[in-house]
């Protein structure tokens, strides 16, 4: 009789340590919180751990946009992912990185991170009125 292999997978594994599922940071995240984290452990190879790609058309095939930007806010905000480089520019993708920081969560070491400081809202002013460039502008 042969011995059966322990542990054998076809494809890729994503885990979570048990550390981490018992930590105050992964307790209190909302279920679609959690998918998204797995979702990013997907895309770890071993070798990529602060060179994560998640593009805008591969998140649509799994969420919404808005619960998208929620959980990731959430995401950072425990300190499980960190945003490594900003996109947008030229249609560059947003490159993440898995973070260490959700160890520290609740004590004084822990590095809050600000979303606001991080990805800055863009606000759009538009002339008002009595400008001299409007051209429907009105005294």
């Amino acid at each position: 009789m042969s011995k059966k292999k322990k542990n054998k997978f076809d494809g890729q594994f994503a885990g979570i340590e048990f550390k981490m599922m018992e930590s105050e940071a992964f307790k209190n995240l909302s279920i679609h919180t959690k998918w998204l984290y797995m979702e990013f452990k997907h895309r770890f190879y071993g070798d990529n751990k602060r060179h994560i790609i998640f593009t805008y058309q591969e998140v649509i095939k799994i969420m919404s946009i808005n619960t998208f930007f929620k959980c990731r806010n959430k995401l950072i905000e425990n300190g499980l992912i960190d945003i490594v480089k900003r996109g947008g520019l030229f249609k560059q993708p947003m490159i993440y990185g898995l973070s260490d920081r959700w160890k520290q969560y609740k004590t004084k070491k822990f590095e809050k991170v600000e979303i606001k400081d991080v990805l800055p809202k863009v606000y759009i002013t538009g002339f008002e009125k009595g400008n001299k460039l409007g051209r429907q502008s009105k005294k």
